[in-house]
């Protein structure tokens, strides 16, 4: 009896070595099929197609990283409502541990599906994620009666709307991950 297991994870390998060297609108599952070498049949009875294929990866790889930022939340949930930005800022190796770990797990995976071979989706996906994420530490992280934040309030002259600063977080958090992917990997080692 062939595992299961076995076949999805040749098939995996297969997708992310055809990525290595083409273009995701390239890839065929013909590429698919000779790099994992597994025969055509086995393919199909798990996939309809390389875009199946792609879909699985990528989901794994967002829901690890849905999970780690879930537990890393937990530690932003510490703060109580007075805390200064000067806690929450001493807060923050804490609450990205679970993060890299789960952005470590699958950075080989990652760094080839945001590489020039890319697909566009799984960065918006990435992108979808970490907005939610931020929506839901959003009370911790933002003390709205913390006098600081009032007086900065009353000095800026210009007022960016909630959503503009959550693009801008999220895109700063999306790049970062970005860096690190290519990076030689200075934080998680």
């Amino acid at each position: 009896m062939i595992d299961i297991r076995i076949i999805n994870t040749k098939n995996r390998i297969g997708m992310i070595n055809a990525l290595k060297t083409k273009p995701l609108n390239e890839v065929t599952t013909k590429d698919i099929i000779e790099v994992a070498k597994v025969s055509r049949k086995a393919f199909y009875t798990y996939y309809n197609d390389q875009n199946d294929l792609l879909f699985e990866i990528e989901n794994a790889m967002i829901s690890d990283l849905v999970e780690g930022m879930k537990k890393d939340r937990e530690a932003v949930a510490q703060l109580d409502d007075a805390a200064t930005h000067v806690e929450i800022a001493k807060l923050a190796d804490q609450a990205f541990v679970e993060t890299v770990k789960a952005c470590a797990k699958h950075r080989e995976v990652t760094r080839i599906l945001l590489s020039a071979n890319d697909d566009i989706n799984f960065l918006s996906n990435i992108k979808t994620a970490v907005y939610k994420e931020l929506l839901a530490r959003a009370p911790k992280l933002v003390a709205a009666n913390d006098p600081s934040v009032q007086n900065l309030k009353k000095q800026l002259s210009v007022r960016i709307p909630l959503d503009y600063l959550f693009e801008i977080y999220v895109g700063l958090m999306v790049n970062i991950i970005q860096h690190w992917l290519t990076s030689k990997d200075p934080i998680s080692g």
